[in-house]
């Protein structure tokens, strides 16, 4: 065999081992990036979640003060609040985005009225572990429903 036969011989086993080796593997812009597991199965996974609490069967007091865990959540005597009680549903409700989340049996709510001129302080409703589901909203996202 010639030197320059010997040359075309490595040349074309080269060029195939090459195709051969990046042939099962591309990668581009275009490729997805590898998925997390989108969907959190549990609460343990969340460091926030968004909650609704509905009061079944009755109305929140005209200027109302809601605690979660000894907590103010919301107080209506106040100025501009955080969360809102949406009293044109039926039930009455409350929504909150991000809000912590909730330990199965230690969950306390508190909703206490304040009064029509915000002077007094009247329990309305108290109950210490009260039960709450995980569901999922229209859009697909977990949220907390409590059901009062």
């Amino acid at each position: 065999m010639s030197f320059s036969t010997n040359i075309k011989i490595f040349a074309a086993s080269t060029s195939l081992l090459a195709l051969v080796s990046c042939g099962g593997h591309h990668s581009s812009s275009s490729d997805p990036a590898p998925q997390k597991d989108a969907v959190c199965s549990t609460t343990n996974c969340l460091s926030s979640i968004n909650w609704k609490i509905l009061l079944q069967g009755r109305s929140y007091p005209h200027h109302a003060k809601v605690e979660i865990n000894g907590t103010d959540l919301l107080n209506e005597c106040l100025g501009k609040q955080k969360y809102v009680i949406d009293r044109s549903t039926e039930p009455q409700s409350i929504m909150m985005e991000n809000y912590s989340v909730p330990t199965q049996g230690e969950l306390k709510i508190t909703v206490i009225d304040m009064g029509a001129d915000c002077k007094e302080s009247t329990v309305f409703f108290s109950q210490d572990n009260v039960p709450f589901d995980i569901v999922k909203d229209v859009r697909g996202v977990s949220e907390v429903l409590v059901n009062l």
